[in-house]
């Protein structure tokens, strides 16, 4: 989040026609031709929600016009990014990155369509992000929150939610892809996923994995007769959300004690790091991540290589005498 919205106008009351235009238009190329998620597209909008505020009151405008977004020089950039950090003093470099390249964005859409000639913003320095350690859930970790879930009572929350873990462990899906997912896209061996940008990957399924999985489907079959092809569903039958999954993995968190590192996105981590750790190479794991630069992927090695070194020096013979 960068900062509190109530003092924010809506965007079509400080924008021009023309420019309300071309937003709108912006969105729907970024969905229809970008193919960027529904989540991606309300973070880029919220972000120019911030922008085209600070241009509005930068400038003094009536309404923002094409040529006021024209005219806007690098030192109007630069006053913009550090009006995001004035309203919030805590905004971390990814949300300022990411609120750049919304914008970036957004000028690239209006020089492609030629309502904009050139823009100064691609004369920004990009910032420097700390590159953070991908976090890995342990094995036992996993284990626990398995055995806990084979507790539960209720045998719609048990399927279900057990199937959604050893999915997101077992073959290192994102959120958005679990959620997505539909019982077509479930095949003997494998699933079909379609990742970001709607690209679409084959990620094996191991044997036990396809149990649990085989397990929720024709339960869920038995006993609702909704009509929707979603792979995991509320009682009510609507696809789940993001929100519900985070809420999920925080009670477990809390029941069993776990650290703060215990995320949805930790158990992806997981699944590539015991991938590398068993000797799967990086063209393999970057398929079935869904990577779409390597560089990504390489990101794991350093938490492998701290693996490789602590296991030889606990195993080498002049590592243990010394």
């Amino acid at each position: 989040m960068i900062g509190k919205e109530k003092s924010l106008k809506e965007i079509c009351d400080v924008s021009s026609k023309e420019v309300l235009n071309l937003y709108d238009n912006w969105l729907k190329w970024l969905l229809n031709q970008k193919n960027y998620s529904p989540n991606t597209i309300s973070s880029y909008s919220y972000d120019y929600k911030y922008f085209i505020n600070f241009v509005f009151n930068h400038l003094s405008a009536s309404k923002v016009s094409l040529k006021d977004l024209q005219k806007l020089a690098l030192r109007d950039f630069r006053s913009w990014l550090s009006f995001l950090k004035t309203i919030n003093p805590n905004l971390s470099a990814k949300s300022l990155a990411r609120a750049r390249a919304s914008i970036k964005s957004f000028y690239f859409y209006c020089i492609l369509i030629k309502k904009i000639k050139s823009s100064e913003i691609y004369n920004l320095a990009n910032p420097k992000l700390p590159k953070n350690l991908p976090r890995a859930v342990s094995e036992n970790q996993i284990i626990k929150v398995i055995n806990i879930l084979k507790c539960e009572k209720n045998k719609f929350l048990q399927l279900r939610n057990t199937a959604l873990i050893y999915l997101l462990w077992g073959c290192g899906l994102r959120v958005s892809e679990l959620l997505s997912l539909n019982n077509k896209q479930i095949n003997d061996n494998y699933i079909i996923i379609f990742g970001k940008g709607k690209k679409e990957r084959i990620v094996p399924l191991l044997p036990e994995i396809k149990i649990k999985i085989t397990e929720w489907i024709e339960w869920k079959h038995k006993n609702f007769n909704y009509d929707n092809d979603a792979l995991f569903i509320s009682r009510l039958g609507k696809r789940l959300s993001p929100r519900y999954v985070q809420k999920l993995i925080e009670k477990l968190r809390l029941q069993l004690d776990l650290d703060k590192n215990f995320t949805p996105h930790a158990l992806r981590h997981s699944f590539a790091t015991q991938l590398l750790m068993n000797g799967v190479d990086l063209r393999t794991l970057q398929m079935m991540l869904g990577h779409s630069s390597l560089s990504t992927t390489q990101h794991y090695l350093k938490v492998t290589n701290k693996f490789v070194e602590n296991v030889y020096k606990k195993t080498h013979p002049r590592a243990k005498e010394n």
